[in-house]
């Protein structure tokens, strides 16, 4: 990249090519923004220029980060980043050589109710065995069930969050350099604590914790458990760049209490060191480990090599000021100043040689050694692994087993060409056949011994020995070799298990895949783990489901129950009513025809009613005496016509 940027070229050459056409130049160039190419820039520009000017080249205007649709990135919003970048070190920024204070805040590392905080406690107690402590406010108490139930009651948790609510309590680690007095970083990582939440000067409020202090590993480190709601104004604990609480402080703080320990840290930003590839996030760390993967850490965007660039040659061109600065009084340090200026406007992190600091001593004559210890080395694996076929404990064997494998991933490097046969040992397994619980905080204690009792029911099933099962799943991911010594072992336990049950002889491929089921069931037990539920929650769901089952029939039956008895009492209502109209109608009837008895007999004692019915009657006497005689005449007539009718036939 040329140093200069004429106007149309340079940096924003290259930029204005990708504006609205999602990062493809119109000449068919890809634009390239590597830091590396962007510091070549920046070191060829005038010292008075800017370093985002440096970087940036002449030509400032709108900057697209090559994608389509997005919104322009203004020069302002790049400069503002820049500024925030540079200012997180006061004084130049120069890393100093020691070692850096390393805070981290657990992401979705707290919890929301009381279930969350109890178990929490216990995995920070390694299940009892660690001590935790009350704050300074509480005198540092050790954490005993009584002091528990007052942190409890305290802390006011409820017995149970909704889901999506926001965590109660959060969870940080502060760790310490490798072979750090035990005691010092103790005192330093309450000091820490105390001075950040326990103190009141930040956040507007004090903030309760307890504390577990760890030494299981290389780096001693600090675990603070702070309750997120103040104790005296209410006030949540937030920790962000807006925020009284931010990382910067977090380390700053620890360096100023770890020095008065005599432990000495220094907490420089990433870019003073030289560092400027892009963080991983906690996020990809958790997906990496979901896909049993390594992290991938992300590629800059133009943007964010921009900001490393001009960080980079900001803090180099202030290593050159203080080496100027100190060479007339100090021209050592000062040339050490210089070739760390030199060193971060390369990209390149500075390291203990630029200070002076003493690299580990190199192993001299190491080719030698290794061309003579190649026949004891070999020996010894040889003679390991007659050891373990030799173990007649299964648990016992696992673990030789395992032992084994380490050694023959370190010996595999110093091998050459003999230790070909051992390079799948220093192979991470990625089939995820023997993954386990490690790293899921659910690997010891209860959770384990749950787990661990479950694999050894199933694996017993197949033919295979349980606890020699779960000590297989104890040790984190294995490398493909201890996976397939592993996989051998299983088989040899299932065909003496078979053989001792005097079941017949199976082929190779139905061995195979009846140890492929065992590791699938094994594999859901530990997905239900990984999930925050029991390992016996799939047994619970079904057992569940046949109750539901159970209860949806038994409501069914009742259901009909109810409708065949409520069918009988309606045909029995219906009946009752049917009997009940008959009866109501025959009285109906009898009072009608009583009636009309009353009303006769009425009418029979009444005289008037008396002579118009004997009128009627004569009337009708009259009217049937009339109609009789017309009836009888009639017939006088019709005999009268025949007689006239048969004479007057005879006299023709």
């Amino acid at each position: 990249m040329s140093g200069a940027a004429a106007p149309g070229g340079g940096l924003w050459g290259r930029l204005r090519g990708i504006i609205g056409r999602g990062g493809i130049d119109p000449r068919g160039a890809v634009p390239s923004f590597a830091v590396t190419d962007l510091l070549a820039q920046g070191r060829a520009a005038a010292p008075t220029v800017s370093a985002l000017d440096a970087v940036m080249g002449k030509d400032w205007a709108i900057v697209e980060a090559g994608r389509a649709g997005r919104p322009p990135v203004l020069r302002a919003g790049i400069a503002a980043a820049h500024r925030r970048d540079v200012a997180r070190h006061p004084g130049g920024g120069m890393a100093g050589g020691r070692p850096q204070a390393v805070v981290k805040m657990i992401r979705q590392g707290g919890a929301s109710d009381l279930r969350g905080m109890r178990a929490q406690m216990a995995y920070l107690s390694r299940q009892g065995t660690e001590p935790l402590q009350r704050s300074e406010r509480y005198m540092g108490l050790e954490i005993d069930a009584e002091q528990a139930a007052l942190l409890e009651a305290a802390w006011r948790m409820p017995a149970e969050g909704r889901e999506g609510e926001a965590d109660r309590t959060t969870h940080f680690i502060v760790s310490f350099p490798e072979g750090t007095d035990t005691g010092a970083a103790e005192r330093a990582g309450r000091a820490w604590a105390e001075e950040l939440f326990g103190s009141g000067q930040y956040c507007g409020d004090s903030f309760d914790y307890y504390t577990a202090f760890h030494t299981d590993r290389a780096h001693p480190h600090m675990h603070v458990v702070v309750h997120r709601r103040g104790l005296e104004n209410g006030a949540w604990l937030k920790v962000s760049l807006r925020s009284d609480i931010h990382y910067d402080r977090m380390r700053t703080v620890l360096v100023e209490v770890a020095g008065r320990e005599g432990i000495a840290l220094e907490a420089t930003p990433r870019l003073a060191r030289g560092v400027h590839e892009r963080a991983i996030p906690n996020a990809e760390y958790r997906r990496a480990g979901t896909e049993r993967r390594a992290p991938i850490r992300p590629e800059h965007t133009p943007e964010t090599a921009l900001q490393a660039a001009a960080g980079l040659i900001h803090h180099a061109r202030a290593a050159e000021v203080a080496a100027r600065a100190l060479a007339p009084t100090d021209p050592a340090q000062a040339e050490r100043l210089r070739a760390a200026g030199l060193e971060l406007g390369e990209g390149r992190e500075l390291t203990p040689t630029v200070w002076g600091l003493p690299e580990p001593a190199p192993r001299t004559g190491l080719p030698a050694r290794i061309t003579e210890a190649h026949n004891e080395i070999l020996a010894n694996i040889k003679g390991a692994e007659r050891d373990v076929l030799g173990d007649v404990d299964p648990v016992a064997r696992v673990r030789l087993m395992r032992d084994v494998a380490e050694l023959k991933a370190e010996t595999c490097p110093v091998m050459g060409a003999q230790g070909r046969f051992l390079q799948p040992y220093t192979v991470a397994d990625d089939s995820g056949r023997y993954d386990g619980l490690a790293g899921t905080g659910r690997d010891r204690g209860l959770w384990a011994q749950m787990t661990n009792k479950r694999m050894a029911v199933i694996a017993k099933r197949y033919g295979v020995d349980g606890a020699a099962t779960a000590e297989r799943f104890s040790g984190g991911v294995p490398s493909q070799g201890l996976a397939q010594d592993f996989r051998t072992s299983e088989l040899l336990e299932r065909k003496a298990s078979r053989a001792e049950q005097g079941a017949p002889p199976e082929t190779g491929a139905q061995a195979a895949a009846a140890l492929d089921r065992m590791h699938a069931e094994i594999g859901a037990v530990h997905a239900l783990v990984r999930a925050g539920r029991s390992p016996y929650a799939d047994i619970n769901d079904r057992w569940h489901e046949k109750q539901r089952a159970a209860h949806e029939q038994r409501q069914a039956e009742a259901v009909r129950e109810t409708e065949q008895r409520e069918a009988r009492r309606a045909a029995e209502r219906a009946q009752a009513q049917a009997v009940e109209q008959a009866r109501k109608d025959r009285e109906r009837t009898e009072r009608a025809r009583q009636e009309e008895e009353a009303r006769a007999l009425q009418r029979e004692s009444d005289p008037i009613w008396r002579a118009v019915q004997a009128e009627l009657a004569a009337e009708r006497a009259e009217e049937a005496r009339r109609k009789e005689a017309e009836r009888r005449q009639a017939r006088e007539d019709a005999e009268r016509a025949r007689r006239e009718r048969g004479g007057g036939g005879r006299g023709l």
